[in-house]
């Protein structure tokens, strides 16, 4: 029952259109994770110029922090979550003492010493497709 981007975004679409729509994601994240990047359709009737189906959404998605930067009209098969061709990720730390200031919530602070070799070599396993 927590806010999701995908709540966020069909009250957004109900506020331009008046639809009740149904909006799918290409993938869901963890809570706490930042999607960059992220793909989602919806199917809606109303009709729109160039930019003013994005502009509305962003205006609508106010105070949330969730930003569309492009809405397009794609094919009827089009499916976000399957259409999808790949994903990266991308994990950061930040080995310091001090606390964090700007990365909070974004950056995994580890204050000890850490071997970064022991973590290039465990991290090799990750590479590749899966």
């Amino acid at each position: 029952n927590a806010p999701t981007v995908e709540g966020a975004l069909e009250t957004a679409v109900k506020a331009i259109c008046g639809e009740d729509v149904r909006v799918h994601g290409a993938g869901r994240t963890d809570a706490g994770v930042h999607a960059r990047g992220q793909v989602a359709h919806c199917d809606i009737a109303k009709h729109f110029p160039p930019g003013r189906f994005r502009d509305g959404l962003n205006a609508h998605l106010r105070p949330n922090p969730i930003g569309v930067l492009a809405a397009d009209i794609v094919p009827d098969d089009f499916e976000a979550r399957f259409s999808a061709i790949k994903r990266h990720y991308l994990y950061r730390i930040t080995n310091t003492r001090a606390n964090l200031a700007l990365d909070i919530g974004r950056v995994w602070r580890v204050p000890r010493a850490l071997d970064a070799g022991a973590m290039h070599a465990a991290a090799q396993r990750l590479l590749g497709k899966h």
